[in-house]
């Protein structure tokens, strides 16, 4: 069954109630009560954790998305029932399309009650095309909603049209890079990669090119979830977020990136200078056939600046 702009259009309407749903939840949950349990899950510490707001989070938003699963007849692939032994007879792989569910990106920021969580819905196609993305940060209130639909693409934030400035095409068809109005270039990345050998080549590759581009300083973020680290770089242009493939399964889930995927490419339809790929700058592989994970091949989030620019080879 394949969706027309009318069945995008409360598909959304859906995920963005739920995604409501869950961070009201969140919001009011007394962390006194938290307790912190593990789970087999990647190779840091981030992936591993789990709280009981994590299920329940995911408990609200699967009930207000029922209708919807049946209706539609779609597939499921939520964090916190997701089998990595199971990954290659999942669901989601026969489905024409499927819902792709982080109940509390962050857990790490959750739990240190710091910001950087969010929750994080998204609907992919088979083919792998982020559909919907919905993201919530239950800790500003902020709300943003995307539709990826080439008749039909658009991204809210907190009930506006979001639209940030396109390329300077002169400078892009010259093949050189866009000018930059910014002293200041913001990096995103996880915690657990300033422990990676990669790290300082990574750093000072970026404040190479980086200098050739007029940006005197290089701010390194390192405190959030994936979901909000992807946000970041929209709300903190010229920035980037960036994760190298490493062998290990890790290097983060489809449900860390489905839902930015689909915000980042409905911003690209519009002309916006932003980019998603994978570190090669192929599209973001969002319904891998073997694995849950994005180990393979790194992800790449940008504004104002083209992968080829700056990044670590």
């Amino acid at each position: 069954m394949q969706l027309n702009s009318t069945d995008l259009e409360q598909l959304l309407q859906q995920a963005t109630k739920a995604a409501l749903t869950a961070g009201e939840y969140i919001v009011q949950f007394d962390r006194k009560q938290l307790d912190v349990d593990s789970k087999c899950a990647g190779s840091s510490f981030s992936a591993q954790v789990v709280t009981q707001v994590d299920i329940d989070s995911q408990a609200l938003i699967l009930s207000v998305l029922a209708p919807s699963i049946k209706y539609y007849n779609l597939g499921v692939l939520s964090e916190e029932n997701a089998d990595e032994a199971q990954a290659s007879d999942h669901e989601r792989l026969t489905s024409e399309y499927f819902w792709c569910i982080d109940p509390l990106d962050g857990t790490l920021p959750f739990i240190e009650n710091m910001p950087g969580y969010a929750v994080s819905i998204a609907l992919v196609s088979k083919s792998g095309k982020p559909s919907i993305g919905v993201v919530f940060n239950p800790s500003t209130g902020d709300l943003y909603q995307a539709i990826n639909d080439a008749s039909n693409s658009q991204v809210i934030k907190n009930g506006q049209p979001w639209l940030l400035q396109p390329y300077d095409t002169f400078l892009e068809r010259e093949g050189k890079a866009p000018a930059i109005s910014s002293d200041v270039f913001t990096l995103f990345i996880d915690r657990s990669f300033s422990q990676d050998p990669r790290y300082n080549p990574l750093l000072e590759a970026v404040a190479e090119q980086l200098k050739l581009m007029g940006i005197r300083s290089l701010e390194v973020i390192n405190t959030s979830g994936a979901v909000m680290n992807a946000i970041g770089v929209l709300e903190n242009a010229p920035a980037a977020y960036i994760k190298l493939p490493k062998p290990q399964k890790g290097g983060g889930s489809l449900w860390d990136f489905s839902a930015t995927a689909a915000i980042f490419e409905a911003l690209i339809q519009s002309g916006s200078a932003v980019a998603v790929s994978n570190i090669h700058g192929a599209p973001l592989d969002l319904n891998r056939k073997d694995s849950n994970y994005m180990n393979h091949e790194g992800v790449f989030y940008s504004v104002n600046l083209p992968l080829n620019s700056f990044i670590y080879r």
